[in-house]
């Protein structure tokens, strides 16, 4: 029996045309859908330290590898919560370990647009709300932990 080359087939009822996905379109869980909302005390964070090619993490300028550390500490913005959610809201800066969520790419979000690199984690696996150092105090020492010898 003669082998066929599937990229040259026409598509026909019982074989699916993907020529009409954008490139990597079909790395998104939600094809053919929006999310509106999340449930409980689910929470949807957008990964801020990503970097360009989504598998690598940018901590003050060094690059690091995501495989490299799978308990690697990750900086996401929240972009959804669910109405079980008392400690975050949308806009707030989180804090959390790497390994206690589920990594999602390509969602797109009502009223906010696509997320390219987010995590899906409920509110008791955050460690903390942050903020951002001004760019001046970004290669000083916290103060808290200076010490003062005599």
């Amino acid at each position: 029996m003669a082998q066929l080359d599937i990229d040259k087939l026409t598509p026909s009822r019982s074989l699916i045309d993907l020529t009409g996905f954008a490139a990597n379109s079909l790395d998104s869980t939600l094809i053919g859908y929006d999310l509106e909302n999340v449930l409980d005390d689910i929470v949807l964070a957008e990964l801020i330290d990503v970097g360009v090619s989504g598998n690598e993490i940018i901590r003050n300028g060094l690059v690091i590898p995501v495989n490299a550390e799978a308990k690697a500490w990750r900086i996401g913005e929240v972009v959804l919560c669910g109405k079980g959610c008392t400690l975050v809201q949308k806009g707030d800066l989180i804090c959390f370990p790497n390994n206690m969520g589920i990594n999602i790419s390509k969602i797109t979000v009502v009223d906010y647009g696509q997320i390219e690199h987010g995590q899906f984690l409920n509110e008791h696996r955050i460690f903390g709300v942050v903020k951002p150092r001004k760019q001046n105090d970004v290669n000083q020492p916290d103060e808290s932990s200076s010490s003062t010898e005599k």
